[in-house]
Formats: structure tokens, sequence, C-alpha cells
């Protein structure tokens, strides 16, 4: 049975949900500028889907404007609604989410690692030929930190840049799991969490990266099967053997 009371309201900042809290403290958190109408997204029970602040009608207070002398005289048309954008719409936006966007994360993991690794390898005879062997020892160690840190500090602000929470990071490091947050972070586009809507651009990455993901799996799978004899022709397995090691055996 859910315990949740009915008056309950759930509310997200920056990717976090955070509730429950009643409609009189949100309206409070509302006025005390606590609460991003475009940005915050809301949902209470019986809303289908969560909706920027905004949109919940009392949540936050309507000024009047100041009447002018003119403005007393009756109109054509007494009430003219407001033209509000679609949820769906603003959250495709990726300039209205925080974090970071799907190109710089792109950048952050995949481009960032080799460029770095390459510069480091070109450096590293000058810089010890400067400060010599012993402390190039240790300062190789952190420098083949950097991209470790850099992705790490870029994959966490991409989870927020989808609308997840940070704690999804974890995610990474359990088996299968680990490729359902990948894809989000590889394709998805910003506030993916609430719109669950792939753009132009992200539908190619999702294609690329599930091809990637199978081809790596089929490798896995044939090697595995090397291994077991799962292979049943002889002459096959000792030409695959021939194969890997042609490839791991140094070159003169």
């Amino acid at each position: 049975m859910n315990d949740t009371p009915q008056d309950a309201w759930f509310y997200s900042r920056e990717g976090e949900r955070i509730g429950p809290v009643t409609f009189a403290e949100l309206r409070i958190k509302a006025s005390e500028a606590a609460l991003n109408p475009r940005l915050d997204m809301v949902w209470t029970h019986g809303m289908a889907e969560w909706k920027p602040a905004g949109e919940i009608e009392g949540l936050f207070e309507r000024r009047a404007p100041l009447e002018s002398p003119e403005s007393l005289a009756p109109a054509a048309d007494p009430y003219s609604p407001p033209q509000q954008e679609s949820p769906e719409n603003f959250m495709a936006k990726e300039g209205g989410w925080p974090g970071a966007r799907r190109r710089s994360f792109l950048i952050a993991t995949l481009i960032f690692p080799f460029v770095w690794a390459f510069g480091l390898a070109a450096a590293t005879p000058f810089l010890t030929s400067e400060f010599g062997p012993e402390i190039m020892k240790f300062a190789a160690i952190g420098a083949n930190l950097i991209p470790f840190i850099v992705g790490l500090c870029f994959g966490l602000k991409r989870l927020v840049n989808l609308g997840m929470s940070r704690w999804w990071y974890l995610g990474n490091f359990v088996p299968i799991l680990n490729f359902w947050v990948g894809y989000r972070c590889f394709a998805c586009p910003a506030g993916y969490a609430y719109h669950k809507k792939l753009d132009g651009p992200g539908v190619f990455l999702a294609i690329v990266y599930w091809l990637l993901i199978a081809i790596v799996l089929l490798a896995v799978i044939a090697v595995v099967a090397l291994m077991f004899g799962a292979i049943g022709s002889p002459e096959i397995q000792q030409q695959i053997r021939d194969a890997i090691r042609a490839a791991s055996a140094p070159k003169a």
C-alpha cells in the first residue's frame, strides 16, 4: 500500500528529484525564487507526466500589469490566452538544460584521451631531459589520470544534462546496465529522462552505438568459442590461433 499522501508533490532541481512536499511548501519555494518556472519540473498524483513548474496553476503569483487609461476601454476580445511553448519543444532544446551537452561529452570522452596520449608521448622525451627520469616517473602517473578525471567530470555533468541523477554514473560499473547508461550519454539529447524523444543526430548516434556494441559482443563470443573449443574444425582453430599469435608478436 502506498503511504504517500494525495497532497504530496515532487519537484526536480538539476536532475535531482525531491519530495514529497505539500503544495503550500511548494508555493513558498516558488515565492523565494527557489523554483525555476522553466527548468524545474513538478509532478503529483493524477498527472500523466512531469510538467514545468510555471505551468502549474496557482504555484506562482501572477502580478497584473498597471492599467493605463487606454487599457480600461473595453477590448474586442476580453481574453487572449498566452502562447506557451509546448514542454516537448522546450525540453528538446539543449541550451535550456544544465550540465554537459552531448557534443562536449563525446569530445571529452572519445577524442580528448587520444589527443592527450599523443601530446604526452611527444612531450615525454623533452620533459625527461629537462626534469630527469625520476621526476617524470611520478609525473607520468598523474598525467595518465587526467583523461579519467576529465571523463568522470563530463560523465557526471552529462547525466545532469539528461535530467538524471549523478548516482547513475555508478551504473557504468554494472554489467548490462552500463550499456543502457552509455547509450543515454552517447546518443540522447538534453532532458531525455523527461521527454523520451530522440532528435536526428541522436538516432544516428544510437545506430552507431548499438552497432559497435554488437560488433564487440560478437568478437568476445568468437574468442570464448575458440578458447572452449566450440569451433569444431581443428584447422579453423589453428588458423585463428596463428592469426592471434601473429597479431600479438612484437615486430622487429
